[in-house]
Formats: C-alpha cells, structure tokens, sequence
C-alpha cells in the first residue's frame, strides 16, 4: 500500500485516540472493535474509494522475528480464501513493528448477538459457515476457533466467518483464551474438541465439532454442556454426530455436515444419503439380496428329497433314506457342493462389498444415527411383500377354488417379486445400520418379512408332503 503510518501504531493500541489518522491509502476512522489481540478501525481505502476494516495486531505473536514471518505467511494463504462466506483479507502490513491486517468491512452484528434463534435460521445459519469451512479445509486452512463472535450476520443478509487463521499467531487475553505459540493449544475452550484440548495437529474434525457446538448453542442458547437443554429429532442427531468425542465417529468434513443439514433445510425428515451415494447402497443391497438368494437355493437343494442311482450314491456328501424297489436310493438331504459353495463365494462378496461400504461412510461422515426416526424404506419393502403374498393368494382361489389354471410364466412374475422383496428388505437392513436404528422397532419390517417368506414356505412344505419317490 506504500507510505509511512500518520501515526504511531502502538498510541492506537494502548489509548484512545479521537482522530487516529492515515496509513498510506488508507484513511482510519472510528474504532469499531477491541480485544486482547488489538483494535479494529472502520477505514477507507483512498485510491480505491471504498469501506475496509483494519485490524491491528499486538501481544506476544507480534514480538519475535519468526512470528512476524509466520504472520506474513500465512496473511498471504487467507488472502486467497475469496469466498462469499468468509471475511476477504485485503491485505497485510507491518509498521514500525506493529502488524495490521485491511479486511472486507462487515456492516451486521455477530451470532453472539443474535443468540438464541429459531432451529429453521440456525440451519440456514450454519449452513452457510459450512460452506466456508468446506471451502477453507479444501485450500488446507483449519479455523480452530469458530464461535458465535467469529460469525457475523451482515445487515444484507449474507453470513461471514472471519478470524481465519489469527488464532495461529495471536494470543487473546481474557478468560477465553486462544493460546498462539507454535505447537500450542489454540482455541476457545467451549467450542474445542478433546483432541484439540489435547494439542492434537490442526483438523478440519475439530472445525466440524465446533460447527456442532455453535450450532447446538445457537438453537437452545447454550453450548452442550451438562444441564444444557439437549436437541431432539433429526437436528439433534446431526448436532449429537458432529460433537462426537471420537473424530472418527463425526462427520469427516465441513462438507458431510453441511449435506445433512440441507436436506433438513430442504424439509427432509431425516438425514437420508446424497443420490449418488444411495446409488452405492443399493448396489451393496443388491449383491446381498444375490447372496441371500444363493443361501435360500442351496438350503431348498439341499433338502429337496431326490432319487439317486447307486453310483450316485457318495457317502461324504449324502445319506441314503431307503431303497427303492429298483434299486435306486431315495436322499432325503445332501451337501450339495456347488450350490453350498457358490453361496459361500456370494456372501464373502456381499460380506466384502458391506464392509467397504461402511468403511466409505465413516471416511465421509455419512453414518447418520437417528435411531429415532421410522425408515421409509420398511414401507417399500412391506408393499412388495404384500404383492407377493396377494399373487400367492390369488393363485390359490383360481386353481384350488375355481379350478382355473394361472398363465405359466406367473412363477417368473413371483420369482421376480420375491427377489425384489429381498432387495428391500436388504436396503432396509443397511440404512437401519447407518442410522444405528434398531430392527425391533420397525413393525412393518417384520410384518413384511412375514408375508415375504410365506408364499415360497407353503409351496415348498406343500411340495415335500405330496413328493412321492
């Protein structure tokens, strides 16, 4: 920016000053924040002829020549985050061994501020610091120190995340602290995962706990603390998965979290999986509704009655019931190497493909527990059972009553909708996994489980009492 300061940096820091004066081309004008790491001024940027804030920087992060370097450092990283969430860092100076930032003017109020607010706005709210964080993670800048004061709300509707990064070379004085020597703890201690606390390397995870506890805080007016007011619903279980104590166990980025809270923005009932992660899922779901197919056939093989010749007869895999006139063998049950050992391959695959798949959502933070909320896929999977057993009873009425015979390819259509029941009943399984939702609460699971395996169980119980050898 060039030219000298008009006045002494260190008179802006320690008293007040009625007319603070000139930085170059930057024109200081009323004082507009205080606190531990120094003052900001509402300023005008001359040459440019528009609104700044300029934040000077004191205490120990302002001392030493490596501190001085890793503030120039990294002034020059948070210049690039240009994002319409984030408070833009016009530039850096250092004058007469005072540092000083020139940053986009917010006219608004922080969240601290507006605390508490309605759960719709706090959604919005957060949804936008989201996008930010998201945005920062990307470009490798950790916040470390996301609270209501470091949130503002502009007069024309738009939130900003400032603070980028000061966290790092400063420290703030108070009872609040945010320690800033290097290697150090750096934070404020309420909205600090454990790791964090612990000195833990910087994570975009903490920024997710901390989005959790801000916006635990901006619902209910207090952070999540003991005696707290604690969330219910699906918003409660997004905050309770973003504050894990375990960083394995929270959303694994700015990015999940913000997906989950904007499907509750957009009126979702739970927090249901982006589509092209639910292509996945079904993809999982399918490969074991295969393996549970190849199960139920080798077990319907293997103890459908059969009669052998004697050089069939192999007395590893099969015991001769009696011997037909003939001198042919009647088996009741056998090993039946194929089909036993391709349902075996089947569920190593499925089994394989499960673990991969949960292997995916934990990286992507897409574990959702809700085990609260009913699955909507149990009423799928109860539809297409009901079809299965209306067509087995329609079957019925036509043939044993009226003596009409069914079309013949109506074996397939059943086949068909019995592999599709599976295929819910599947998809159902892994989503009530994914959302730590216990089976024993989903009725209409059970209840089409029931109509699913009733159709094939009385045809195969009526066959083996009429099979004659």
């Amino acid at each position: 920016m060039g030219g000298r300061l008009a006045v002494c940096p260190g008179c802006l820091l320690d008293e007040d000053v009625e007319d603070p004066g000139r930085i170059g081309s930057l024109e200081l004008e009323e004082e507009i924040g205080r606190g531990g790491m120094g003052r900001v001024f509402r300023a005008r940027h001359v040459r440019l002829d528009r609104p700044v804030a300029v934040k000077f920087l004191a205490g120990e992060g302002a001392s030493s020549a490596e501190a001085q370097a890793r503030f120039a450092r990294e002034a020059r990283a948070l210049a690039l985050l240009d994002h319409p969430n984030i408070v833009r860092v016009h530039d850096f100076g250092d004058e007469e061994g005072e540092r000083f930032l020139v940053m986009e003017l917010v006219e608004g109020r922080s969240l601290a501020e507006l605390l508490p607010m309605a759960p719709a706005e706090a959604v919005r709210v957060v949804l936008q610091v989201c996008d930010a964080l998201a945005y920062a993670h990307e470009r490798g800048v950790v916040h470390r120190d996301i609270k209501p004061a470091n949130v503002l709300v502009a007069d024309d509707g738009p939130v900003k995340v400032t603070d980028f990064g000061i966290a790092r070379i400063v420290r703030q004085e108070g009872p609040r602290d945010t320690l800033t020597a290097a290697h150090a703890v750096v934070g404020t201690p309420e909205y600090m995962a454990p790791e964090a606390l612990a000195g833990a390397p910087p994570d975009p995870r903490m920024d997710v706990y901390a989005v959790g506890v801000l916006l635990h805080e901006l619902v209910t007016g207090r952070p999540p603390v003991a005696g707290a007011p604690a969330l219910t619903g699906a918003l409660g279980a997004v905050v309770r998965r973003a504050v894990a104590l375990e960083p394995s166990r929270r959303y694994a980025s700015a990015r999940a979290l913000g997906l989950d809270l904007r499907r509750l923005a957009d009126g979702a009932e739970e927090a249901a999986l982006p589509p092209d992660e639910a292509i996945w899922l079904r993809a999982v779901a399918v490969l074991q509704a295969v393996a549970s197919a190849l199960v139920l056939w080798a077990l319907v093989v293997s103890v459908t009655p059969r009669v052998v010749a004697p050089h069939e007869l192999d007395p590893l895999t099969m015991q001769p019931a009696a011997r037909l006139a003939d001198g042919r063998w009647v088996t009741r049950a056998r090993f039946e190497t194929g089909p036993i050992l391709g349902a075996v391959a089947g569920l190593a695959v499925a089994l394989a493909a499960y673990g991969l798949l949960r292997r995916h959502w934990r990286h992507e933070g897409l574990d959702a527990p809700a085990p609260e909320v009913p699955l909507r896929e149990s009423r799928s999977f109860l539809g297409v059972a009901l079809a299965c057993s209306g067509l087995f009873a329609l079957r019925g009425v036509l043939e044993w009553g009226a003596g009409i015979s069914m079309p013949p390819f109506m074996p397939l259509v059943g086949g068909l909708l019995e592999l599709s029941a599976l295929y819910l009943l599947c998809v159902s399984i892994l989503e009530a996994w994914r959302r730590q939702r216990p089976l024993s609460r989903e009725p209409l699971l059970w209840a089409g489980l029931v109509l699913m395996l009733t159709p094939p169980v009385l045809e195969f119980g009526m066959y083996l009492w009429r099979w004659r050898p």
